[in-house]
């Protein structure tokens, strides 16, 4: 376990600063004690110690270091919820049918917009992902919420897809949180293993992954992008050419 740091250069001043700077610096604090000690092993005395306040200050803005890790949730869950609400809707009009590519980047782009909401503090994100999960169920429910509203979007997404005859006849509650189920997993495998987390590949890879599946086509196994593409659209060309 590594520690925080605790020698007086280091510590956070005791100064006078505005409220919504100080909540900023206590949050700054409380999120580098709870990397290092984990949630169980950390106090508020600890937080206070690297912030350089008095408890009476922490207590003005947290009620405890429940609270303290409940607003670091928050703060991830607000951005995550806000790009959900701001995707840009499926290209489905009457009458159009959209090409393999601007599926393929529609879907794409909404991944990394998301992606890059759930990491924009990656810090953050790490700390809420492998140690707020379980911490006495502080941060399980708020989890819970941003899951609920991926799920609901990218179902939602392939209902119409469905009605446009654009996706085959699925089963949208399944196919959903497979994928969803899949993409958080590669983010905790980032995660458990240190790396920098790739959005741009993760979103490509996953945008393949669910518009063309796996199989390219007889004679193209390096499968490139564009193989897939061409692939798909060949294949969905001979089936209406039957």
């Amino acid at each position: 376990m590594r520690e925080a740091r605790t020698d007086m250069s280091v510590l956070e001043k005791r100064t006078y600063l505005p409220a919504d700077e100080r909540r900023k610096q206590v949050l700054r604090c409380a999120l580098e004690v709870f990397a290092s000690n984990g949630y169980h092993g950390t106090t508020v005395a600890d937080v206070c110690k690297l912030a350089g306040i008095g408890r009476g200050t922490l207590y003005q803005y947290f009620t405890d270091k429940r609270d303290l890790l409940i607003a670091l949730a928050e703060g991830i869950t607000g951005g995550v919820l806000a790009a959900i609400a701001a995707r840009p809707r499926p290209p489905l009009t009457p009458g159009y049918r959209p090409s393999p590519e601007e599926i393929l980047a529609f879907v794409e782009l909404q991944l990394v917009g998301v992606l890059q909401a759930a990491f924009a503090d990656a810090d953050t994100s790490r700390l809420i992902l492998r140690v707020g999960r379980g911490a006495d169920g502080v941060v399980d429910e708020i989890l819970r919420r941003v899951d609920d509203a991926v799920l609901g979007a990218v179902e939602e997404e392939l209902r119409l897809a469905k009605a446009a005859g654009i996706a085959r006849d699925l089963d949208e509650r399944l196919v959903a949180r497979y994928f969803v189920g899949g993409i958080e997993n590669v983010v905790l495998m980032y995660l458990d293993e240190g790396k920098p987390i790739d959005v741009a590949h993760i979103a490509r890879e996953a945008a393949l992954l669910e518009v063309f599946g796996l199989i390219g086509r007889a004679g193209s196994a390096e499968s490139t992008p564009n193989a897939a593409v061409e692939a798909w659209d060949g294949s969905k060309q001979e089936g209406e050419a039957e």
